[in-house]
């Protein structure tokens, strides 16, 4: 007979005593029990002694232990169960140290073993003493007075570190306990996770093969984190985004200690408080019994409110979901000695209870600089025995940890034989996911679109300009390009603690390639565009306005995309002289955006018909200008030369004579005709011909006239129209 089954024959055989002994010899309890009756038949009075030994010297150990502390309660800490070692005595053992060796929890436990061992027993409880596993019947059974309020509330709250307690039922020595399978299994020496958590809980192994390599990046906040535990602290708070839960495990492995993570998101469903309540003491018993600590992730914007929730109910929602969090199970695990992570995206503070040597607030970067970029990939490329430029993809990405991670592990699934086909493939997963981080069309909270991201096929060879306005765009390009080794290889960055930011003014009429040049300039740097929305963006309300900026901004940071803001007088003007409330607040959002580009450390180009509109103090802070004008005549001849792609059937087409003879035409203007008048000829299943484009000149003149059309203006071409 093994352990377990001695200590459930045991507390049974004590029921059947006690119930001869108020009742009379001659009673069978066993009677209409046939299941319990015939398991009690293996007992032996070897296996009685057996157990009087271990138990003995257990209850002895515990009691000296409880009273050193105070309260009859053990302060053994997280590690009692694993500790005590593996056979089921060993076990038992470490179940009565949890409860502190008191006689009465001791009982409540076999009860609680036996009705799960044999539900029979349960019936038979309720038969014979009219209720089942509860304090006052294992009172009973040790010959205990009625318990008190205090001795109750003690007794049940010591049991909880083991058996599950239904509080609703009053008076609370009535209410029945109970074990779930986790427990049955730790006492017969089954290590596999409770099934209550295994879902939504991974036990992370410190030692051994635990899967983790060497912190790239983050390695000083991780060893902060271990020094903080090493030095007695209870809770070390993570926050930030991107290598939180690496970061976690990481310091889990440097302490030597096991840690349980479970996302806390997984139990706001329907009853909240139910849900906590429920699984509180299966997590803080599996913690004990594996000798974890307890991380806790998912600790989202839902729980802490502010800027970016919905509105003040939402606030006040997510305020009572966090102080129910911080009672119901941030406290009990710290109560329970258990060592505690949690991992949330805002640096707010979670148990304030708590003193500076308890609770560490350590917070993430949220973005790495480019040497901190440059470490990341040659460490996931060494690691994964990969070649790729560690420098370029810092420049290009400016991903954190886990984002660069989720790139390697999506190409080490997809990649192929040949360097320039697998350099296509991992461009393909950063760039899928940098899409993926946002979606292609930006929305905010209220489902506005505030702007869309485009990946430019258009090269600055694209645009036709001037000379010296070309080298002006390629000084642009450069400097992003070379940015890195101009703030950190020469050492300028500590100069530069703001205004790295590379801004581009393009000023000129509409349709002189402005928007195609800030295209033409994110793709040339590989990177992608975000055009911002500004009827979006710009908002009546005060701080609106701000806060969609703030949000524009702060996506260009993540997915290190060129911000692009067209016709942006709304939003650049000149500030004005304050007269109300409205000068006020139009003014506060100029000044906000003035420190926000400073601040900013990408690529910001914005586009403005007339030059004179922008603010000057805006034009202080602008690195490059560049003023178009309506192009010359060898720029439009230039630019219906660049119409002319190779795959454009076409027969002699006069470019001396559509350069000059239209002198007003604009770039944009030039390709709507060019585009219609290749559309005209593709109906008519012809080559492009003069005939064609004369056809789509009359259309695009007698469509920006204010008078009536005359075949003159076409020229020498005009009897084709």
């Amino acid at each position: 007979m093994n352990f377990l089954e001695t200590v459930i024959r045991l507390i049974i055989l004590r029921c059947d005593s006690y119930l001869k002994e108020k009742s009379g010899e001659g009673i069978d309890t066993f009677e209409k029990f046939p299941a319990v009756g015939a398991f009690m038949s293996g007992l032996e009075r070897e296996d009685i002694k057996h157990w009087a030994l271990v138990t003995g010297e257990a209850k002895e150990k515990a009691g000296s232990k409880g009273k050193k502390n105070g309260s009859g309660a053990s302060k053994k800490k997280a590690g009692a169960g694993s500790a005590g070692g593996n056979s089921p005595e060993e076990r038992y053992l470490s179940l009565i140290e949890m409860l502190g060796g008191d006689n009465v929890l001791v009982s409540l436990l076999d009860f609680c073993l036996a009705v799960f061992a044999i539900p029979e027993f349960d019936a038979y409880l309720i038969h014979h003493f009219g209720y089942s596993v509860n304090l006052h019947l294992a009172c009973l059974l040790e010959q205990e007075n009625f318990p008190g309020e205090s001795r109750v509330l003690d007794a049940l709250s010591r049991a909880e570190a083991i058996c599950d307690v239904d509080r609703s039922v009053s008076p609370l020595q009535y209410a029945t306990l109970s074990i779930d399978e986790r427990v049955f299994a730790y006492a017969s020496g089954d290590d596999r996770l409770s099934p209550r958590l295994s879902d939504f809980t991974e036990l992370f192994k410190a030692g051994g093969e635990n899967g983790l390599h060497e912190s790239f990046v983050n390695g000083e906040l991780i060893e902060k984190g271990t020094k903080f535990f090493k030095g007695g602290g209870k809770v070390l708070h993570l926050c930030g985004r991107g290598g939180r839960r690496f970061a976690a495990k990481s310091v889990a492995a440097d302490i030597n200690k096991d840690f349980l993570f479970l996302n806390i998101a997984d139990l706001f469903t329907g009853n909240k408080s139910g849900a906590v309540k429920e699984l509180r003491g299966a997590l803080i018993r599996e913690a004990r019994f594996d000798g974890a600590g307890i991380c806790l992730y998912g600790i989202t914007q839902h729980f802490i409110g502010g800027r970016d929730t919905a509105g003040p109910s939402d606030n006040i929602r997510a305020r009572r979901d966090l102080a129910l969090l911080e009672r119901l199970l941030f406290v009990p695990i710290v109560a329970a000695g258990i060592p505690l992570i949690l991992i949330s995206d805002a640096p707010v503070i979670l148990m304030r209870s708590l003193s500076d040597r308890e609770y560490s607030l350590i917070e993430l970067p949220a973005s790495y600089d480019y040497e901190g970029r440059t470490k990341l990939w040659e460490g996931l490329a060494k690691l994964h025995g990969l070649e790729l430029d560690a420098k370029d993809y810092a420049m290009k990405y400016h991903l954190n940890a886990s984002e660069a991670a989720g790139v390697i592990k999506s190409f080490l699934e997809r990649r192929e034989g040949g360097d320039e086909e697998n350099t296509l493939i991992l461009d393909a997963a950063a760039e899928k996911l940098i899409t993926r981080i946002s979606i292609e069309r930006i929305e905010d909270a209220e489902g506005k679109d505030t702007g869309r991201v485009i990946y430019p096929a258009t090269r600055l060879d694209d645009v036709k300009v001037k000379k010296e306005i070309r080298a002006v765009l390629d000084d642009v390009v450069n400097s992003v390009r070379l940015s890195a080794m101009i703030l950190d290889t020469w050492g300028l960055r500590e100069n530069y603690p703001y205004g790295r930011c590379v801004s581009l003014l393009l000023s000129g009429p509409p349709g002189t390639g402005k928007t195609m040049t800030a295209n033409a300039i994110a793709g040339e740097l590989g990177l992608p565009l975000y055009q911002i929305n500004l009827s979006s963006i710009v908002d009546k309300y005060i701080g609106e306005t701000e806060k969609n900026l703030e949000k524009a901004f702060s996506y260009a940071e993540k997915t290190n995309t060129v911000l692009f803001f067209d016709e942006a007088d709304s939003l650049f003007g000149t500030r004005s002289q304050v007269h109300d409330a409205k000068d006020r607040h139009a003014n506060t959002e100029v000044s906000y955006l003035l420190q926000r580009i400073e601040a900013y450390d990408g690529v910001v180009i914005m586009a403005t018909n007339i030059k004179g509109n922008i603010d000057p103090a805006f034009m202080r802070r602008i690195r490059y200008v560049v003023n178009y004008e309506n192009p010359d005549e060898a720029l439009r001849r230039a630019i219906w030369a660049g119409c002319l792609k190779e795959g454009v059937p076409h027969g002699d087409i006069d470019l001396d004579y559509l350069a000059a003879q239209f002198d007003k035409f604009t770039g944009s203007v030039i390709k709507t005709v060019f585009l219609n008048a290749c559309a005209y000829a593709a109906g008519r299943n012809e080559s492009l011909e003069m005939l064609h484009i004369v056809h789509a000149l009359k259309h695009e003149l007698e469509k920006a006239s204010s008078v009536t059309f005359t075949r003159d203006e076409l020229g020498k071409y005009a009897y084709l129209a």
